[in-house]
């Protein structure tokens, strides 16, 4: 369902699916699954699948499934909340994508000969490895491998998984070598900004199109890779900056009560608030 007006820019749409239920939020026309937006940081958390290789007793394959993910500008994946994972005995990755116009190749490499040599809960090379995603990296594609087939693994590691996820929320056991769900979802978080490469923001508050309003700041990019601008509440207020209303006061006094009711009174004011001493009568 589409509303008319109700995002910034194209490319900013966010489409809102009544084909299942819940709805299911899109990043414009993709099939990129949206789960969270930070308008502060200038985040959105999406659904990430996974590449997945199986493999038989034998070391063939029995199903197969490479990962990619498309971002439309101006979209990439965010550098400091993912890591690449790559699960398995027997397996590595490779990771493809784009630092602008440039091509970037990265991956890790895990083995493990017996299940009861992993690191039962830490992603450090034996059973599961990590890789840092590089500032800006956006198109990007990531396929497995393996040395021997998973033939001398087999029995507790038929399959191989890599995948970019949110570091804060992927937590690898022993567990995570067997057989995953093939529809598993992982989040992972992409960055964005406001503007191109000249939209700083002392140039973008001459704009006519400038999208910070009322009651809000502008914050200066590059943020993970960007050269733009984001808007962001001033103290004292919330809401959404880009919204042609802009921030709205917080009534702190209701909000945090921050005042010694016994003694003082909240009075709240615009984008702050003051704690007045009660009178008191006089007695003699």
């Amino acid at each position: 369902m589409t509303h008319t007006n109700s995002y910034l820019r194209e490319e900013f749409f966010i489409n809102c699916s009544n084909t299942t239920q819940p709805p299911t939020a899109y990043l414009r026309v993709s099939n990129i699954i949206v789960t969270n937006i930070s308008l502060d940081e200038g985040e959105l958390q999406i659904s990430n699948n996974m590449a997945e290789t199986c493999y038989n007793e034998q070391g063939n394959v029995t199903s197969s499934n490479d990962y990619s993910l498309d971002l439309p500008l101006p979209y990439t994946i965010s550098d400091t909340k993912n890591k690449l994972y790559t699960v398995g005995c027997d397996t590595y990755s490779i990771l493809q994508g784009f630092l602008g116009e440039d091509e970037f190749d990265t991956g890790c490499i895990s083995i493990c000969n017996r299940l009861d040599i992993v690191d039962q809960y830490s992603c450090s090379g034996t059973g599961c490895c990590q890789t840092n995603i590089p500032r800006g990296l956006k198109n990007t594609t990531v396929t497995l491998d393996t040395i021997n087939s998973h033939k001398d693994i087999w029995d507790f590691n038929p399959c191989s998984y890599a995948f970019i996820a949110d570091q804060g929320q992927f937590n690898f056991s022993a567990a995570s070598l067997k057989k995953q769900d093939n529809n598993s979802w992982l989040p992972a978080v992409l960055n964005w900004a406001i503007g191109n490469d000249t939209d700083s923001c002392d140039e973008a508050q001459k704009r006519k199109d400038f999208a910070c309003k009322a009651n809000s700041r502008c914050a200066n990019g590059p943020i993970n890779g960007f050269v733009g601008y984001l808007c962001q509440c001033l103290p004292g207020y919330e809401g959404n900056p880009y919204h042609p209303d802009g921030c709205q006061d917080i009534d702190e006094c209701t909000a945090l009560n921050p005042c010694n009711g016994l003694n003082e009174v909240c009075v709240n004011s615009l984008g702050n608030y003051s704690c007045l001493c009660r009178k008191r009568d006089l007695i003699v």
